[in-house]
Parts: structure tokens; sequence; C-alpha cells
């Protein structure tokens, strides 16, 4: 009996362990094999946490390899507030954190307040980006002190311009994210970012890296580096120049432009007003906005060198062809011309060139038709931007010809009804300078792989011929007298060198009329016969110590211009390796500083063609 029940007993034992261990096994299985997955990820989210490693953005350097962008080290701060614990608390860790960092301490602890409340096993949250390497490493040891867990530190680099101003309008800037914001910066942006590369570590419960843990999914790349056709010398030299106009005339706005005619390399890009985009303190978009590229203006006389080349590449003047310039008044289409003060009687085509004569250029002109003007400066791209790339370049504002009124056609040629930018007109004299064929304007050399130093360059062929050879040799000889005696320009003469170039002051319109405010603009290339660059140097809006173009623009040509030679190891002319004879002597010392009496090339009238704005 006994026996019996001890037997039923032990096999109901026996049953019951055989359904526990049989229910343990299947829980074993569920947990090792069927759900192995899903807990493995819930275990690893516990003890393992992700690091996203970036590459450095890429650099940009001029021609020459001079660093213009770079890279400077620093640490980004984390933080991940479920570590902090009950003492020190959070409010107490934001404080410290606002102080040591220059952040609004509510700031802080809102952000750690959200992070405390997340469902997300790890929440982490910015403290601080682009903190300097030494004041970083100081905060990290009070924190050991502290005893303050959940901080991060993280190797990574902030976008810095070693040249201060140099060049800021065209390099622009990068944001706090590391993306281009304007400028170079935001053209190549896609190119310059760096590729992100991820880290996995295991951590213990205070959340301390464990180092013998870590493992690499992705590689981090760094970006490709730029290298512009700019050349920091001539940058230096045309950027100094332009602040001493400013400083002695004070404009509005000015800018110069330099570009190889051969290849259209942009060898300089200057304006002012300017920044540092190492300051952010007070970003002013009238400072950082690139207005060589977006700013249009009403180009007056230097607008006449494209149409009388028109002509000359037409057959339809020679440059002794003459004019009667109605002693410097003309009345056509009962509106009245003026030649600013002069009164010029019989001028040969080049010599309306010499002494700027509106009335000259005008019936010019109207010898040549609306439709043959409006094909010439067609021709020469105005209207349309220039391919530079930006994609914030102006076209300016050209109207078709079924638009243009009756005066249009003797006003557009001497630079009025028409709106242009520098870097057009930078384009339509490299025409000229360049026996007739436009290249196209680019500003990126070569393109170069960090990781194995391959560099691309990139083709930029030639926009094609716009006017024949000898039409451009005949529109340089003109334009050469333009800087000798009796010419607009003496003052942009360069000693040792011909000058090609022309004088331009053109009234602004001021509530849908010219007013009293003006642009002055020289522009022109040398050695004229075999030229070495283009330059453009213009005023907006001088308001002190004259305001023609002879007097403003022409001086700091030829000092640019000088010293660029110099730099560049031109030969004067007349010496071994040079092909032709020398312009005249520079202007004498201090001469920069002396009044310039009306020189000519002021294009206004009394009743103007239709202004544009």
């Amino acid at each position: 009996m006994h026996q019996d029940l001890y037997s039923s007993r032990l096999a109901w034992i026996g049953v019951f362990l055989l359904v526990v261990f049989t229910a343990l096994a299947m829980r074993f299985y569920v947990v090792q094999i069927t759900r192995h997955d899903e807990l493995y990820e819930k275990a690893r989210e516990k003890y393992t946490a992700t690091s996203t490693q970036l590459g450095k953005r890429g650099q940009i350097y001029d021609r020459n390899g001079s660093l213009l962008a770079g890279n400077l080290a620093c640490r980004d701060i984390f933080a991940e507030p479920k570590l902090f614990g009950k003492s020190p608390g959070p409010g107490m860790v934001a404080g410290y954190l606002a102080r040591r960092l220059g952040v609004p301490r509510e700031v802080l602890a809102a952000k750690f307040a959200a992070a405390i409340q997340s469902d997300r096993p790890h929440p982490e949250v910015v403290v601080s980006r682009g903190i300097e390497i030494k004041r970083a490493g100081e905060i990290e040891a009070d924190l050991r002190k502290m005893r303050i867990h959940g901080i991060r530190f993280a190797d990574t680099t902030r976008r810095y311009y070693p040249k201060d101003t140099l060049l800021a309008n065209l390099l622009g800037f990068t944001t706090n994210e590391g993306h281009g914001d304007a400028g170079i910066e935001k053209l190549f942006d896609g190119r310059l970012l760096p590729a992100r590369g991820e880290k996995t570590f295991e951590q213990d419960r205070k959340g301390n890296l464990i180092p013998e843990t870590e493992s690499e999914i992705s590689k981090a790349r760094n970006g490709v580096n730029l290298y512009l056709t700019i050349q920091e010398p001539l940058q230096q030299i045309v950027e100094s120049e332009l602040k001493v106009m400013v400083e002695h005339h004070q404009p509005k706005v000015a800018y110069a432009v330099m570009a190889d005619p051969r290849t259209g390399a942009i060898l300089a890009m200057a304006q002012y007003p300017t920044f540092n985009p190492n300051d952010r303190r007070n970003m002013d978009p009238e400072c950082w906005q690139n207005k060589i590229l977006t700013h249009g203006f009403e180009p007056g006389s230097i607008m006449k060198s494209t149409v009388v080349a028109g002509a000359l590449d037409m057959g339809l003047i020679t440059l002794n062809k003459t004019y009667f310039c109605e002693n410097g008044l003309w009345v056509y289409a009962n509106r009245t011309l003026r030649d600013s003060g002069h009164r010029y009687g019989t001028l040969t085509a080049s010599e309306i060139i010499q002494k700027s004569s509106n009335i000259g250029t005008a019936k010019i002109a109207v010898d040549m038709g609306k439709e043959r003007v409006a094909e010439v400066l067609t021709r020469f791209g105005f209207g349309k931007p220039t391919g530079l790339g930006f994609p914030e370049e102006a076209p300016g504002i050209f109207r078709p010809v079924r638009k243009w009124d009756g005066l249009s056609v003797t006003r557009m040629p001497i630079g009025q009804g028409i709106l242009v930018t520098p870097l057009q007109m930078v384009q339509a004299y490299c025409v000229m300078a360049n026996r007739g064929v436009m290249p196209q304007l680019h500003i990126l050399d070569r393109i170069e792989d960090p990781e194995t130093g391959r560099a691309e360059r990139p083709d930029y062929p030639s926009r094609g011929r716009v006017i024949k050879e000898e039409a451009a040799e005949l529109i340089t000889q003109a334009m050469k007298r333009v800087t000798k005696e009796g010419g607009t320009a003496p003052k942009a003469a360069v000693a040792g060198f011909e000058v090609a170039g022309k004088t331009g002051t053109a009234q602004k319109v001021e509530n849908g009329n010219y007013g009293n405010k003006y642009v002055s603009s020289f522009i022109g290339y040398v050695p004229a016969d075999n030229p070495a660059f283009v330059l453009i140097v213009s005023a907006d809006e001088p308001t002190r110590n004259g305001y023609y173009g002879g007097t403003v623009a022409a001086p700091v040509f030829s000092r640019i211009a000088e010293k660029a030679l110099k730099f560049m190891l031109i030969p004067q002319e007349g010496q071994p390796g040079a092909t032709s004879g020398g312009s005249g002597p520079p202007p004498a010392a201090g001469s920069y500083y002396e009044p310039e009496p009306d020189m000519g090339d002021f294009t206004s009238d009394d009743a103007p063609t239709s202004p544009v704005p």
C-alpha cells in the first residue's frame, strides 16, 4: 500500500518535472532561437551605443595651393541626462555648462528635461559644437572631478578662414551644422561635404566607453579639396588698392574683377563692403552678398567700345571714318543728347572712343540700325548670365528690339537703358582682348581627391568667336588712345606698357529719371597687344573727391596693373621678350588725390530713354 502510494507520488513528481522542464525547454527555445534577434537587440541597446564619425569638410585653396578655407580642430559636447544621477542633478550640470560655454542655462535645462522624459533608451542631446580644444579639455577635467557622468566629448572640426576678409564674398561661409550657406561653400557644398562613418562600442552601467569593444560599421571620408583660379598675391593687390579707393572716395559699393582673357580664369575678385567669415556676431547681408554676381548697373561709356567694335566687325566703319559731333549738342527724335560740356566738331571713329563722344557713338549706332546694334550686344553676352556657375548670377536687363523706343538705338550704345553686371563687362572686354573669341569665365581650376591626391581639371571650351580678329585689333588700337594724352583716362596709364581701356561715368536712375548719383568705372587690358589680364574697377555712388571714371577708377586700375604685372613677371614693352613700345608715364606721385576736370565720358542727356531702374 505504502509502496504503491510512494510510486504514485514519484510518478506525479516525474510528470510535474517533465512538464516543467518541457516548459523551460520551450521557453529557452523561444528565447534563444525564435526571439534571439529581437532580444539580442534589446540587450545591445542596454550596453552598446553607436558613435557617428564625420570626415573633414574639403578645403579650398588658391591656384597655387595657398589655403583659403580650412578646418580647425575642436570638440563637440554631447550629454545623456539619464546618466547624470540625482547628485549633482540636471540643474547643476546645466548651470555649470552654461557658465563655461556661454549658452543660456534655460535652453540647456529644457534640453535635459526633454531627454530625461524621453522613451528612448539612450537619449543624447547636443550641448555645444566647435569648442576649442583647450577649453574642452578644461571642462572635461572639471566634470571628472565633479564625478558627473553622461557627458561625451567628440573630436571634430569647424570651418576656418585663415585670411579673414580676403576673398570673403566669393568664398562665402558655412552654417553651424557644416553646410555651405553662401559663395563657393554653397556652390560646391555637395563635393565639399564629408561622408559619415559609424562605430559601435560597449559601455558600462555608468555610460563609460569600453575601448576594446569598438567596432567600425562604415568609414568616414573627407570631402574633396577645391583649387580656385584665384591667385592670392593678385587678390591681395586688388583688395588693398580697392580699399584705398574706398577710403578716398567713399562709395556705397565698389568692386574689381581681374580675368585671364585667353582662358577665362578669374584671377582676382574683390568688393566693398565685405566681412570676416570667422566672426559671425554681425552678419549683415549687405556685406556678405556677392554683388559682383548680383549687382546690375547702367554701364555708361564703358559700353561704347563693344558697339564700335561691332561696327568695325561688320565693315560699316573704319577707324578713320569721320562723324560730325554737332559741337556738343544733337537733337535726335526730338530729344537732346550732349557731349557733357564738350563741343566736338568732326571726329574719327578712333577719336570718338578716345574722347568718349556720346554723339559720335550714337551716330555710329544709327548708321548700324537697331537690329545690328541689338545683334552686337547679344553676341557680346549682355542679357544673360556669363555661366560662372552661381545660380544667383543676374542676367542683367537687355530689352528685345521690339521693346525699344525711338531713342534706344542712340542710348544703349552709350550705356543707358541697359543693365549689366561687372562680370558681363569683363566677359565683353575679354572678347576684345582675346582677338575676338569669348572665353568661358570660370572660378574652379581643379578638384583633388584627398584620399588619392588625384586631381580632376574641368574643361572650359571657349564660347565661340564674337567679332573678327581684325576688328578686335582695331578696337584695341582705338582704346590705347584713351590712356594717352588727349584721352579720358591718362591716369590709367602704366609705365612701360600699352594700356587699352575705357572710362565710364554713368548717372543712376532716381524716381524714373537720371539724378545726381553716379557709377564710376574703368575697364581695360594690359599689355594691350598681348594682354595678361582684363580688369574692371568700379565705384557705385562715390561721395567724395570727384565722380568721373577717369578720376575715381582709372588711377586704381593703373596701380593694380603695375603691381600685378610685376608679380606676373611681364617684361616692359621694348625690353627683351616684349612686343611693342610702351605708353606714357604713369601718374605722378600724389596725383591719385588730385581733382580731375570733366573728361568727356559723362553719359548724361536732357531726356533719357526709358531708364532701367
